[in-house]
């Protein structure tokens, strides 16, 4: 039944509430629904208990905003690639929305969020996208293909939380996806 759907081999890991049309398409989700659906990402989604705790233990442990700008400088031209074959680079750009006060400010704790943009490559690598959603319509989104969310795992201070990565895809393949900003969220794992 789900032959079509690039999510497909995370159905099997408990995203089985995944919205799946008659014809085996993923159905889009509104574009500002992402953090209310991030509330029902389980442990099991990301896989076995084991294998989640190693994916959310951060090898890096930038602890100022000088140190998580400097590994995200180092990480200006390798391609990422996600769980689900997403491939994605960084950008100065990117790393000017990542680190700036709005966007500091969207996430639930700003150390948490200084720790999930100094190890942004090893979230990203983690990272599933289980729902689709529409691009957001109040946007300029001339020279995009699409807007990904993904989702990765993070452990911070003894507790697993959710950190929401948005990819913009561009039409012109030559310059490839970029990752947008990420923002940790008050969903905790179980």
């Amino acid at each position: 039944m789900h032959a079509k759907c690039k999510f497909a081999p995370y159905i099997g890991w408990g995203l089985g509430r995944v919205r799946v049309k008659k014809d085996g398409n993923m159905r889009k989700e509104p574009w500002d629904s992402s953090d209310d659906l991030a509330r029902m990402l389980r442990s099991a989604d990301f896989g076995l208990p084991d294998q989640v705790r190693v994916m959310a233990h951060m090898d890096r442990q930038p602890k100022t905003y000088g140190q998580a700008r400097e590994v995200l400088f180092s990480l200006i031209g390798h391609t990422m690639v996600s769980r689900s074959g997403l491939r994605a680079t960084i950008s100065r750009k990117s790393i000017k929305k990542i680190l700036s006060g709005t966007s500091v400010e969207d996430s639930h704790n700003y150390k948490a969020h200084i720790l999930a943009a100094g190890n942004i490559d090893q979230l990203y690598t983690n990272a599933i996208e289980p729902w689709n959603f529409e691009m957001n319509p109040n946007k300029n989104n001339d020279g995009l293909v699409s807007v990904h969310r993904l989702f990765a795992p993070m452990e911070y201070e003894g507790i697993i939380n959710v950190v929401k990565i948005t990819i913009k895809e561009i039409k012109n393949p030559n310059n490839g996806n970029r990752i947008y900003t990420i923002k940790t969220l008050d969903v905790f794992l179980k």
